[in-house]
């Protein structure tokens, strides 16, 4: 199945048949989501498998209680590590990319520009900036997960409305990791139809917004 096709055949996908998932799929969804792209390949997104019945329990509890998640085969607690934009890391991946020369900087320019600049260094605005920029990258990284669990002839559903602090209390998580969604994964019970879009012309612009 080619990407395009991917695209155009994923789903929300509510039910789920009881049938497990071999770890070699769930093990290709997840490395979807690890060759997708970061800012100064900063990689901030942990995931957490769950396939405990007990444990997907409290996890649609923290959902309020939602059978897409309890139901599911897998559920895939997706994280971030909002350390991946400190300075400290933000030096080592930027450094990466000039030593590879994806980037004409010196260590002058990176150490007294760039990383005093509040374009390139997240970690200047606070917290809260990075854990809203570490989300961004997982959510790139959830989409290219989404298409190969369709690669893979399964499903997934997006689930973000859930208690992001009970979410981490039921994990045991440290607390410099944030939760941001789960996704659920499993074959499919169901074959909905997909959801109405915008027409193109409704949505996108050439050289000016009209």
């Amino acid at each position: 199945m080619d990407v395009s096709q991917a695209i155009l055949k994923r789903s929300s996908i509510r039910k789920w048949k009881s049938a497990p998932v071999e770890r070699e799929k769930i093990e290709k969804v997840l490395e979807a989501g690890r060759r997708a792209p970061s800012w100064g390949n900063s990689q901030p997104w942990r995931f957490i498998v769950v396939q405990d019945k007990t444990k997907k329990g409290e996890l649609a509890n923290a959902a309020g209680g939602q059978d897409v998640v309890r139901d599911a085969p897998v559920v895939i607690v997706c994280c971030g590590l909002v350390e991946a934009f400190s300075r400290k890391m933000q030096r080592q991946s930027l450094k990466q990319l000039m030593e590879v020369g994806a980037l004409a900087w010196s260590d002058d320019v990176l150490d007294n520009v760039v990383l005093e600049s509040d374009l390139f260094a997240p970690y200047r605005l606070g917290e809260q900036v990075m854990t809203i920029k570490a989300g961004e990258q997982i959510m790139i990284a959830i989409a290219y997960m989404t298409l190969e669990a369709v690669n893979q002839g399964l499903g997934t559903c997006w689930v973000g409305a859930m208690s992001a602090k009970d979410t981490h209390t039921v994990m045991n998580l440290p607390s410099g990791l944030f939760v941001h969604d789960l996704i659920p994964l499993g074959y499919p019970d169901e074959d909905p139809d997909p959801r109405p879009r915008k027409p193109l012309d409704q949505i996108s612009f050439w050289e000016k917004y009209q």
